[in-house]
């Protein structure tokens, strides 16, 4: 009898070393960076990277970076990227880019975002971007004209105002989430100022946010929601809860120089969320 009372727990042993190596293989997946764009300047190459979809979307990117010199992987100087959409032969504008990508060494790649507010559609409207490599000298090395693709993806939101008292436009762009789950969820946005034609922008990190959360349908308003809060990589960081079911709706106040820059009532912008 002690012999199969030994066998038992032996293969009981297995069973639960084997469902926890099952538990424990590859717990964080690692993201696949998918080259879309190589450019050369003299010995410099320089490859794009983004993750998670096929190409560059409307909305927030996060992009990566490889440079090569010589054929030799840099992790010193930064990445500047510059898109263009051209509407005429002398009208143009951009669109929200981080000012510098920066070499993060726990991934291998200099690291940054852009948030596109326009599909393309070839050959009438293509991105032109122009990027900048400047090593650790100070050496500019610029690419010329490069074209550049977005798909539209309605997920991934971006809200565009203007605020009547100061005449200046405002970009509000959801960082997270793409798609929201029942209960509580990150609710992360980043804010930029432009001029009126969208050619120059800046990003903001010293106005305050307030938001409210309804579902749409009942109007209901959802409870626990922490307002975003500017964070030390500029990003605004707060949670909405969206306890059931249905199409809810967050609205987004900003309180800026002294006044709210957002209509208010009613609050604007807001972004739309469909919760199964």
């Amino acid at each position: 009898m002690k012999h199969y009372t030994v066998i038992f727990v032996f293969f009981i042993a297995l069973f639960y070393i084997g469902c926890s190596d099952t538990v424990i293989v590859n717990p964080n997946p690692q993201p696949v960076y998918t080259e879309i764009l190589s450019v050369n300047m003299s010995n410099i190459n320089v490859k794009l990277f983004i993750t998670g979809y096929d190409s560059l979307t409307t909305g927030y990117n996060e992009i990566f970076f490889k440079v090569l010199k010589d054929s030799i992987g840099q992790n010193r100087g930064h990445v500047r990227f510059y898109p263009k959409m051209w509407m005429t032969p002398r009208l143009w504008h951009s669109t929200p880019v981080c000012s510098t990508f920066t070499y993060d060494n726990s991934i291998g790649y200099y690291r940054g975002y852009a948030v596109f507010n326009m599909p393309t559609s070839p050959p009438i409207l293509v991105w032109s971007s122009f990027i900048t490599y400047q090593d650790e000298f100070g050496i500019n090395y610029v690419s010329d004209s490069t074209p550049t693709y977005t798909s539209y993806h309605p997920e991934k939101q971006y809200r565009v105002f203007s605020d009547s008292t100061e005449q200046i436009k405002y970009h509000v762009t959801l960082v997270r989430p793409f798609s929201a789950l029942k209960g509580l969820n990150d609710f992360w946005v980043i804010l930029h100022s432009s001029d009126d034609i969208e050619q120059f922008f800046q990003q903001l990190i010293e106005p305050q946010m307030f938001i409210s959360v309804y579902e749409l349908d009942s109007l209901n308003q959802s409870t626990g929601n922490v307002s975003p809060v500017i964070g030390s990589d500029g990003i605004y960081k707060g949670k909405i809860n969206l306890p059931y079911s249905g199409s809810w709706r967050v609205c987004d106040s900003i309180f800026y120089h002294g006044h709210f820059i957002t209509n208010n009532p009613p609050p604007m912008p807001q972004f739309n969320f469909e919760v199964q």
